[in-house]
């Protein structure tokens, strides 16, 4: 051959691969133009590792004959499993375009590549050998052909609704635990690929709590994947709330879990993971600026950039958004019913957010005050407020609550 074969192949292999794996008939194909090119099995290894890199792209190489050559192998390989996809199609088009070769000339070998696939035997994807399109059994290993062709189009059919995971079969002590938690799903499935056994768990309702004991057995395993409403997502993007609630199971009152109060770290937002406490500390009160007020501006007030608190907590929360425990409706109503302005000076509810060094947006504050006959001069810059107590924190949560329709009596448990 007079051009690299690696790129050759993996032009080919790219095309198969669009789906995100290879068939055992694609495999079959494959072995079979290697053979045909009489190329090297490094050469085809080496293609598909290429192509399951991510780093290859569509790439007309060699003479023109060689790139026409190149195009009909790409679709004899992905007509194996009857006719392209939309991906499929992007690419051989991506290919003809790169190549000069025109769409009637597309056409016509996309035909004769048909014509040829349609007269030929079965190929076995065990040994790769070719039968008459007739036969049952390969007629050098002896597998069944039937089974190959069956094997090669079965896949697992991912629902467009609930949640969907799907994982490889594994040496892990885990896996029995885990297939055996996944055939009492409301759907299951399985199927082989590349000769490896995948399995697909359904749970329709779209309940995350249901599809829980799942995820837990399947920790430490590789090959799983998560589909919410027919999408692929990452595992940790959904499941990063599972170690929080497993810890919340285990917890004496799990509601003050949730809070944090149980680590004196008390949140209004229902979740410990907002990392927003109700404390002097908490940086989220610095968030707002300083404004003039009464009728000369003499006053000086507090304003809260609630804006910016809501973006702070969707960001904190966003790895944890699908924990079945999450009160969205809950964050959403405390951040209301804060006050959206405070004056520390005249409200013994709040005080100044001290700081010793100047920065933007701070002001200076200078407090005098008498111990032990002594006049004492403190100087410091205010960067925010801080709460004193929880006697505001109460008052918003139990607006909150009532704004959605839950009982007050939760606040006196929280905040005793």
């Amino acid at each position: 051959m007079e051009t690299d074969p690696v790129l050759f192949l993996a032009n080919i292999v790219l095309v198969a691969h669009s789906n995100g794996k290879l068939s055992s008939s694609e495999l079959s194909q494959l072995e079979s133009v290697r053979t045909e090119l009489k190329l090297k099995k490094n050469d085809l290894n080496a293609a598909i590792k290429l192509v399951k890199s991510g780093n290859h792209q569509m790439t007309p190489v060699g003479s023109f004959v060689n790139q026409v050559r190149n195009l009909e192998l790409i679709l004899k390989v992905a007509y194996t499993d009857n006719d392209l996809d939309e991906i499929e199609t992007s690419y051989v088009n991506e290919f003809s375009h790169a190549a000069g070769i025109y769409q009637d000339q597309l056409e016509k070998i996309r035909q004769e590549v048909m014509f040829s696939l349609k007269t030929r035997g079965k190929l076995c994807s065990s040994c790769g050998a070719e039968s008459d399109a007739e036969s049952l059994f390969c007629s050098k290993c002896g597998k069944s052909l039937d089974l190959i062709e069956d094997e090669g189009q079965k896949d697992l059919n991912i629902p467009g609704s609930g949640i969907a995971i799907e994982f490889a079969e594994s040496t892990a002590a885990s896996f029995p635990k885990a297939l055996e938690i996944a055939k009492a799903a409301d759907d299951f499935q399985s199927c082989q690929r590349e000769k490896k056994f995948w399995y697909l768990a359904v749970y329709k309702s779209g309940n995350m709590t249901d599809a829980i004991p799942l995820c837990l057995a399947l920790s430490g395993l590789r090959n799983r994947r998560v589909y919410i409403e027919g999408k692929d997502v990452l595992w940790d993007e959904v499941f990063g709330f599972v170690w929080c609630a497993e810890r919340r199971a285990t917890a004496y009152r799990p509601i003050e879990y949730c809070f944090g109060n149980d680590e004196n770290r008390l949140n209004p937002w229902g979740c410990r993971q907002s990392n927003m406490e109700w404390s002097e500390w908490a940086q989220w009160f610095r968030y707002g600026n300083w404004e003039k007020t009464g009728i000369f501006g003499g006053k000086i007030q507090w304003r809260f950039d609630k804006e910016r608190i809501q973006h702070e907590l969707a960001t904190n929360l966003f790895r944890y958004r699908f924990c079945p425990h999450l009160m969205t409706n809950l964050s959403a109503a405390v951040l209301k019913h804060l006050p959206e302005t405070v004056m520390p000076e005249k409200d013994p509810n709040w005080g100044y957010r001290k700081s010793y060094e100047q920065v933007p947006g701070s002001i200076k504050m200078i407090e005098k005050r008498d111990s032990c006959g002594y006049s004492i001069t403190d100087e410091y810059w205010a960067n925010g407020v801080c709460p004193k107590g929880g006697k505001v924190l109460a008052e918003i949560l139990t607006k909150a609550l009532q704004d959605l329709g839950g009982s007050p009596l939760l606040v006196h448990e929280l905040i005793k």
